[in-house]
């Protein structure tokens, strides 16, 4: 199976496994699974090493990606097509957070994340994985 993730769960699984739940785990552990991650996501991970939110090197992102094999999505035409007919909560806003959510709909590929507001978009098509820390 083919599982996206989200920045949360790139920085749990790359940094800190524990604070992935024993579902999640098993499924990022499971070599029959091929797991992605959005450009959107890496940005934002490099983003948290830069501002030191992450003890990081940022330049060492693309590396470690690559070898925690996981693979790098482009966002595409079809991708930013997903994320203008997304509705748009009023508690929910971030650019970021939709796009990666419009990309995995798109993709039909399941979300893992710990953002629990992700899960009001199964009603309008995605798939999603909850990390429940």
């Amino acid at each position: 199976m083919r599982l996206m993730l989200d920045t949360n769960v790139l920085v749990f699984h790359l940094h800190d496994p524990d604070a992935l739940s024993a579902d999640v785990k098993s499924q990022l552990l499971d070599y029959t699974n091929v797991l992605f991650t959005s450009t959107v996501c890496v940005q934002e991970l490099i983003h948290l090493c830069c501002i030191g939110k992450l003890a990081r090197d940022g330049r060492k992102v693309l590396n470690e990606l690559s070898e925690a094999g996981i693979n790098i999505e482009q966002v595409t035409e079809r991708h930013l097509a997903a994320y203008a007919a997304l509705p748009l909560y009023d508690d929910h806003r971030d650019p970021a957070d939709r796009l990666i959510i419009a990309q995995a709909m798109a993709n039909r590929v399941p979300l893992v994340s710990s953002d629990r507001k992700f899960s009001r978009y199964a009603r309008h098509g995605l798939s999603f994985v909850f990390n429940e820390r």
